[in-house]
């Protein structure tokens, strides 16, 4: 049958609207599997802080501890309550960037809110931060609580990877951008798109030790996309470089 004809036409029409919805399906059916996954990733990262918390509980109730293990006890209680804490507020920030996450612009200048979080990693104990000021200014229009949420971000997980002696660097530029580099181990190269995907760690045991449930760099990832920018990870050579563009 030509196509040219109006059957033709129709037919070949036809074929594509059932490729369409068979496409559609499919990427419906790999979204539903990713959201199953996801779901069950959290309940078990919640489990774990829960079961602490039990335990904690039992123990203070059933066993009668002296009065310094009651007290380890009951820190122990706080810090795993405060874990999921940290993890449901996460998980509910994740869903608001999946809606659309509203943000409260108006015009900020990058370096006020680097050498911000650079004070305030300075009160804690770990590798030295430093903020560049070549540059000059550097405003842009953003929320500046969330783009301080997504340097605070940055710069702990920079702190965790250069350890106690290492240095993190923020640099500053014009245009929206600001690169956070550390001079610890780096990220893998076949990590380095991983690292950005939910619930993702690329080492378990520390991580875990620190309370994190590898939803930092999603939510930074999602916070920049917010605004329109970007955060990707640099091929440095040495250590970690990610870079937060804003438009």
């Amino acid at each position: 049958m030509g196509s040219q004809t109006e059957l033709g036409r129709m037919a070949g029409a036809f074929d594509e609207m059932l490729d369409a919805v068979e496409g559609a399906e499919g990427r419906a059916v790999a979204a539903e599997a990713r959201v199953r996954d996801f779901v069950l990733e959290a309940a078990h990262e919640l489990r774990t802080p829960l079961a602490g918390v039990q335990a904690s509980a039992e123990a203070l109730l059933l066993g009668r501890p002296e009065r310094e293990e009651q007290e380890r006890l009951l820190a122990g209680v706080v810090r795993e309550s405060q874990r999921a804490g940290r993890l449901a507020d996460d998980l509910l920030l994740m869903a608001r960037i999946d809606r659309g996450v509203e943000l409260e612009r108006r015009p900020v200048d990058l370096h006020d809110l680097a050498e911000d979080v650079a004070a305030s990693a300075a009160g804690r104990p770990g590798a030295a931060v430093t903020v560049g000021t070549a540059h000059g200014p550097a405003l842009v229009e953003a929320d500046p609580d969330r783009v301080t949420q997504v340097l605070t971000n940055l710069v702990d997980n920079a702190r965790r990877a250069a350890g106690p002696d290492g240095r993190v660097h923020l640099d500053v530029g014009p245009g929206g951008r600001v690169v956070v580099a550390d001079d610890g181990p780096g990220v893998p190269r076949a990590d380095r798109e991983r690292i950005f995907e939910r619930l993702v760690r690329l080492d378990e045991a520390r991580s875990r030790d620190r309370g994190g449930a590898g939803l930092g760099l999603p939510i930074a990832r999602g916070l920049a996309r917010a605004h329109g920018g970007e955060l990707r990870l640099l091929d440095t050579g040495t250590g970690a470089a990610f870079e937060l563009t804003l438009p």
